[in-house]
């Protein structure tokens, strides 16, 4: 080998080594600025699986709580139904059995005067 083709090789190793430096160390400039991109998609991921699983958790409890409403209002229609045919239905109530029923009715309008056959007079409701 002539000292001139030592002095290309040299020149062209030196050239490639170079050229692969630039190469690596824009791979690595590149993946760090890639990196809070993938950082934030991958947050924006874990936001949404998170999403999904309280929406799926959600439905989950509607549905029980409409279904607990459905047997409740079957339940109360049952029960209405017996009530009034029941053989002790239309019998008076005792005297003490009212005024305790009634004195509870009161109470319920004095903590919550809107509810529906309270009076107007909150006062009013003691003089039933």
């Amino acid at each position: 080998m002539t000292p001139r083709s030592i002095a290309g090789l040299t020149a062209g190793g030196i050239v490639f080594a170079a050229a692969l430096g630039l190469y690596w160390k824009g791979r690595l400039e590149g993946a760090a600025r890639e990196r809070p991109k993938i950082e934030a998609a991958q947050a924006q991921a874990a936001v949404a699986s998170l999403e999904a699983a309280g929406e799926r958790e959600s439905a989950q409890r509607v549905e029980v709580v409409v279904r607990q409403r459905d047997a409740a209002s079957g339940s109360v229609a049952r029960l209405t139904q017996d009530a009034m045919i029941s053989e002790d239905a239309y019998a008076p109530l005792p005297a003490d059995r009212a005024a305790r029923l009634r004195n509870h009715d009161d109470e319920l309008c004095r903590i919550s005067p809107g509810l529906a056959g309270c009076p107007a007079d909150p006062d009013a409701a003691g003089s039933r």
